[in-house]
């Protein structure tokens, strides 16, 4: 892969530095510079590159300059311990259930809240620090650990949840406990519920999941129901070949939520409960998940018949995924499906390609390589833009699509410490020197748990221009709280960088987990960790490469129905 770094200030040389005896590995006197924008002062950076040390091991930066960086490893395994821990953060924030000691390995436990949920709602995740369910964001979440589970086929059935040892991959296990609470979620009309809702909190310190006010069913919608009939169809294609009964359950309440659809062809609803994320009355969302719903569809049945309600539903791609824009996640899900349209196959990927060349000419003009949107969960937003192009045409063609590859790449060593901040932004990472230690989280914020957050969970990120209301609360009770604004331990203002504007402490608008973001972060790992087995393969292949090349007009796993794994080059 490739390692690089950025310095404020110019060196004539660096050296690499082996932590266990001192001993330098790699000297180099090559450095490249870069006009940047964002960084408040700095306005240029000086980027070494040492690509050519691949020898595992532990190792710091010391440049001439007189600057150093934190250790860090190199080796092929670099990306399983990460990718464990934010796999296992899932189980931290699963809903109506206890979080025992046995399984959280750690002081983060909770008694049962399964009496707080509404009559039949099941499972589910709580959306962040907060305790609600939404559907915008369980949808986003499920099709991310679809796409993990159908890109890169894991197996580890060992990862310390109650379902570890059962014969089903980890994985798929977490992803059916959120695919429980969207099944839980259907009522006779056939229709979905946008939301499981907790609409009031006592002050921040006094709220456990198993003591709160009872939660209060959302309404149905056919926002709702189009998010749940695409999810729920594209997983009974990925369980199919795993669980046959599960995928026929999951395709039969689509099937159901499909025909709620059909009944009201004009209508755009959202229920009033829990108005986070709601988009009562927006058509061009409206066009987007029923877009998605039918991509679904057409996947797990082949019938024609949604790839024409795919096309009358068509929005063309011009943005990042999000619970704005599934068209495209719907789009990812129909180049997966054997009956898709051929020609628009052909678009999509062309769409596809045009904005994985736009993230990386972004990238080239960041001191990082980070391509993100600068608004509330800019990490997420970066990764989702990555995993949704940069990635894409990875996995198509790791050998010449090398530039994408290192930019799906850039956003994940971003997230895990090279930034402006020096600073890992996922938690309880095994060898980090400065790393996330205090999320916004009610629940653990009541625990008062030492240390505070529980492994693997990752932050919002910089946010440009944050909520009002995200202030410093020196005199709350129980505790103080310390947001955005006037916490002295983090100093800022509207002059301060996009980059450093990011506080370790109670600020939900940089330091709130969401599951949408954890599963991003998931995504990236899973392919980070794909990549870093398949260097030594690549230089193999390369070695034997045929005259005819590689197939780079689709994905692996395009075109067909269930989860299979990437192809080895």
């Amino acid at each position: 892969m490739q390692k690089e770094f950025t310095s404020p200030t110019p060196f004539q040389s660096f050296r690499v530095v082996d932590v266990q005896d001192g001993k330098t590995v790699l000297s180099d006197a090559s450095s490249r510079e870069l006009n940047v924008q964002g960084l408040g002062a700095v306005q240029t950076v000086w980027i070494g590159d040492f690509s050519a040390l691949d020898r595992p091991g532990r190792y710091r930066i010391v440049a001439s300059n007189g600057l150093e960086s934190y250790p860090f490893n190199i080796g092929t395994t670099v990306f399983d311990g990460p990718l464990r821990a934010v796999q296992r953060s899932f189980y931290f924030q699963r809903a109506f259930t206890e979080i025992d000691a046995v399984h959280a390995r750690g002081p983060w436990v909770h008694p049962s809240d399964a009496d707080r949920a509404p009559p039949g709602i099941r499972k589910g995740w709580h959306d962040a620090g907060d305790f609600s369910i939404y559907s915008a964001s369980i949808n986003t979440n499920l099709f991310w650990l679809l796409e993990a589970a159908s890109d890169f086929a894991p197996t580890e059935d060992d990862t310390g949840i109650p379902e570890s040892g059962n014969g089903v991959p980890d994985l798929m296990d977490e992803a059916r406990w959120g695919l429980e609470w969207v099944l839980s979620s259907q009522d006779a009309s056939g229709g979905f519920r946008n939301t499981t809702c907790l609409e009031t909190y006592g002050p921040y310190g006094t709220n456990s999941p198993e003591r709160v006010a009872p939660y209060r069913a959302g309404e149905v919608g056919t926002l709702a129901t189009a998010r749940a009939v695409g999810t729920l169809a594209y997983a009974s294609a990925v369980f199919r070949r795993q669980d046959p009964q599960f995928a026929d359950q999951c395709l039969a309440a689509a099937r159901r939520g499909e025909a709620f659809l059909r009944a009201r062809p004009g209508e755009d609803s959202d229920g009033p409960t829990c108005p986070v994320m709601r988009m009562d009355g927006e058509a061009s969302t409206g066009r987007h998940v029923r877009m998605y719903a039918a991509a679904g569809l057409l996947l797990a049945t082949g019938e024609g018949r949604y790839r024409d309600d795919f096309e009358r539903s068509y929005v063309e791609l011009d943005y990042d995924p999000s619970y704005r824009h599934f068209n495209g996640y719907a789009a990812q899900v129909y180049l997966r499906a054997p009956a898709g349209d051929a020609a628009r196959k052909t678009i999509l990927r062309q769409r596809i390609a045009a904005l994985a060349e736009k993230t990386g000419a972004d990238g080239d003009f960041h001191p990082f390589r980070w391509a993100p949107r600068r608004h509330w969960g800019s990490l997420g937003a970066a990764l989702i833009r990555t995993g949704s192009f940069s990635v894409h045409r990875c996995l198509a063609d790791p050998i010449g699509a090398a530039a994408d590859c290192e930019q799906a790449m850039a956003s994940l060593h971003y997230l895990l410490g090279r930034n402006y901040l020096q600073f890992c932004y996922v938690s309880g990472l095994e060898g980090t020197s400065h790393a996330r230690q205090w999320s916004f989280h009610h629940w653990l914020a009541t625990l008062r748990a030492e240390p505070h957050d529980f492994p693997g969970m990752v932050a919002g990120g910089p946010n440009e221009q944050p909520d009002g209301n995200d202030v410093s609360r020196p005199w709350g009770r129980p505790i103080p709280a310390w947001g955005y604004w006037g916490d002295p331990a983090f100093p800022r203002d509207g002059s301060t960088p996009f980059e450093e504007r990011f506080t370790d402490n109670d600020s939900w608008c940089t330091n709130e987990v969401s599951i949408d973001t954890q599963s991003t972060a998931l995504y990236a790992l899973y392919f980070a960790r794909w990549l870093a087995r398949q260097e030594q393969e690549h230089v193999r292949n390369r070695r034997n490469r045929g005259a005819a090349g590689p197939d780079e007009s689709r994905r692996p796993g395009e075109d067909e129905p269930g989860a299979r794994s990437p192809r080895t080059r």
